[in-house]
């Protein structure tokens, strides 16, 4: 074979070579697309799958949300928060005890949604009210200004208010001043940012130590647009300027401050009344201080001495019990007459406008049942009251045996010795009390 043919057959096997090296990289590159292929269409169905997952996840969220959203729009309320020590209710609901609380219910119910449909365009939602007071300095505070009828019906109408509606609650707050602001200023802060919470109404505007909690959303039109003050009756100094809208609901509330000064009382001269037939029982002696029929007619149960204990708490004289008949017929009486305390228990009214009773005027055993009636309210002074003239229980008239324990009107009382040790022998005679109380004398309505 000549040196040409081998040449040849050279180039043939390089070539071949460079052939088969060529169709091998094919192959491998073939192979490796084949592998990346597997792989993205794993990864295109994990995707479909991950996105079938997340738009049933969705759709469900949505389905959820809506159903939120219908839910709470189903259950929105709007908010009244009322500072009882300076939102006063009208003197002539509070005399009408629960009935009248039951009114000044409705009506704030009334006002609160005609206010808020005119500031809202609509309303169809909740009212929820809060009232929180010193309930005890209220008592002390209408005794001590002579407003003996609010005083001995405030915890009737407080009752009737709070049954008269289910989202309607007066909260006694417990004694401070303090007290009250707590529990408004955190209710506030609970509710402003609730979603359901459409409106809000505070009583708060008599009182400056609210405006740094309202300050925080004055800039805000937003929240500041959900929020109303009610009018007060004198308007603290740093309200002037706040964006707040003022509602003014004059039928349930006072719109004059009350005094600050008690009135001066003089005892009225009680005239022998002419003689009665058909009395509800006749008179019997058994009081201590040897009652009888002339004297207890001609002269008034009150001013009488005060009685002391050894630790020189006050303590009611025993006035002995009554018949069943002579309480039966005053219960009777009770419950078709209104009679006017003042002047069965004191001796005479010096109320022109009086609207109790005055007659018939009652003697002997009537007459005493009528005072351990008006002893089962509690004294705002409790032990400590020193006025002659306190026709109110200073003591619990079921103790030691009283089971009512912490619903009883008593309860600080309970432990009271009832044992009289001596007399107070300064007690005044104007109606006052040196621990700055006077009595409440308003219509007994126990029976």
């Amino acid at each position: 074979m000549s040196a040409s043919s081998f040449e040849s057959l050279e180039r043939f096997k390089r070539s071949d070579e460079e052939r088969y090296n060529f169709m091998e990289s094919l192959v491998d590159k073939n192979q490796g697309l084949i592998s990346q292929l597997k792989i993205a269409n794993a990864d295109l169905s994990h995707e479909i799958t991950s996105r079938r997952t997340l738009q049933d996840k969705v759709q469900d969220a949505e389905a959820r949300l809506k159903e939120t959203q219908e839910s709470a729009a189903s259950k929105c309320f709007a908010l009244c928060l009322i500072d009882g020590d300076g939102y006063l209710f009208d003197d002539n609901l509070i005399k009408q005890g629960a009935v009248g609380g039951s009114e000044a219910a409705h009506r704030l119910l009334d006002s609160i949604k005609r206010h808020v449909q005119h500031h809202e365009g609509s309303m169809t939602w909740k009212v929820l009210v809060r009232v929180y007071a010193n309930l005890e300095g209220l008592l002390t505070k209408y005794s001590y200004i002579g407003y003996h009828e609010e005083g001995s019906s405030l915890r009737q109408f407080v009752a009737g208010f709070t049954q008269s509606q289910p989202f309607f609650d007066y909260v006694d707050a417990g004694q401070g001043k303090e007290r009250a602001d707590h529990k408004i200023r955190e209710q506030f802060d609970l509710f402003i940012d609730n979603i359901q919470c459409k409106h809000i109404l505070l009583g708060i505007a008599h009182d400056n130590g609210y405006v740094p909690t309202l300050d925080a959303y004055k800039n805000n039109p937003t929240i500041a647009s959900r929020i109303s003050l009610l009018k007060p009756v004198i308007k603290g100094r740093e309200y002037h300027g706040l964006p707040f809208e003022v509602a003014s609901f004059d039928s349930v509330f006072r719109k004059e401050d009350l005094p600050h000064d008690r009135p001066s009382y003089t005892k009225p001269t009680r005239a022998a009344p002419p003689p009665k037939q058909g009395r509800l029982s006749p008179p019997l002696p058994f009081r201590k201080r040897a009652w009888n029929k002339d004297m207890v007619t001609r002269n008034p149960l009150y001013p009488g001495p005060v009685y002391l204990n050894k630790d020189n708490q006050r303590v009611d004289e025993d006035l002995g019990t009554p018949s069943e008949k002579a309480t039966t017929n005053l219960i009777s009486l009770l419950r078709t007459t209104k009679l006017c305390n003042d002047f069965q228990l004191r001796g005479g009214c010096e109320n022109p406008q009086c609207q109790y009773a005055h007659e018939p005027m009652l003697d002997g055993e009537e007459l005493i049942a009528f005072a351990l009636t008006a002893r089962k309210t509690p004294c705002g002074g409790g032990s400590k009251c020193r006025s002659k003239l306190c026709v109110l229980g200073h003591q619990c008239p079921y103790s030691p045996n009283c089971t009512r324990r912490n619903t009883c009107y008593f309860k600080k009382l309970h432990y009271v010795d009832p044992t009289i040790d001596h007399e107070h022998v300064d007690a005044p005679t104007n109606g006052t009390s040196p621990t700055g109380y006077d009595r409440p004398m308003g219509p007994m309505d126990h029976w």
